[in-house]
């Protein structure tokens, strides 16, 4: 069999199997399973699949087909241009997330005072990792509740970082020492209904890392009522979170006591990160 043919059977598997990407999925997990890159592969395509490869590429297509994610299928993703390691412990990184990324950024580009920044709900530590990577000064710092999902961020510390940050196993910012600068969170925000939707299709993904309660605004509520007593004064909270939720959270934090609160827009034009700045 010819490397081009198993691309177009895992496609056709693929398609049949009613998976949004057939043919990019089927591209990936072949290149993976040769490791190259897909562009080498698209020049073998002439080339003899050896057996082994066609082995482990029908068993990542089964997988596939099945629902589980093409990143836990390869433990990898790619978020800001860097190759994350992912399972079954943590959330997939979005590229939506990447708004929350530039979001800080730009705050600390803006406001040079800002230096010690937590990353709250960290999961695979892709928003702290990707902070440390391009801009180094920083003091950053992250927690989760989930033991396992630390674990998977502590991997991605030392093979992304070379180096480990602070990390702490919390209940959103109970067991957190100190004050910040500027906190910064990925929560969960889905809506009870959601994730029972989910759950009835296999959704593979951690269900502590997608519910946010009924309304998918329990988890935020509590983030930003927190937040006023680790936050320093002048200080910012970013959070991510569902477009129709964004008119809520506005106006708790402004209850809670913060002012300058902004809004922007994902990828798709969607209202995605919410910030504002501690009185």
């Amino acid at each position: 069999m010819t490397i081009r043919s198993a691309m177009q059977e895992g496609y056709s598997l693929l398609y049949y199997a009613e998976v949004d990407t057939p043919l990019l999925d089927a591209i990936i997990l072949l290149a993976e399973t040769m490791h190259i890159s897909k562009e080498k592969l698209y020049a073998s395509f002439p080339d003899s699949l050896p057996p082994e490869f066609y082995a482990q590429y029908k068993e990542r297509l089964k997988k596939r087909c099945e629902g589980i994610p093409v990143s836990y299928i390869i433990n990898k993703k790619e978020f800001y241009g860097i190759t994350f390691y992912v399972d079954e412990r943590v959330l997939v990184p979005r590229p939506d997330t990447e708004i929350a990324v530039e979001t800080v950024a730009g705050l600390v580009k803006e406001n040079p005072g800002i230096h010690s920044v937590h990353d709250l709900c960290t999961g695979s530590g892709c928003i702290a990792i990707s902070l440390k990577s391009i801009l180094p000064r920083l003091e950053i710092s992250a927690s989760d509740i989930s033991g396992d999902a630390l674990e998977v961020c502590k991997m991605n510390c030392r093979n992304i970082l070379e180096q480990e940050i602070p990390l702490y196993q919390s209940d959103l910012l109970e067991n957190i020492p100190g004050k910040f600068d500027l906190i910064v969170a990925n929560p969960p925000y889905l809506t009870g209904r959601e994730v029972d939707e989910m759950k009835k299709i296999g959704w593979p993904e951690p269900v502590l890392a997608l519910h946010g309660g009924k309304e998918g605004l329990k988890i935020s509520e509590m983030i930003i009522k927190q937040s006023g007593r680790k936050i320093k004064p002048g200080g910012f909270l970013v959070l991510e979170s569902a477009p129709p939720l964004m008119g809520i959270l506005s106006d708790q934090l402004k209850d809670d006591g913060f002012e300058r609160i902004g809004i922007v827009n994902d990828l798709a034009g969607r209202e995605r990160i919410i910030h504002g700045r501690r009185k």
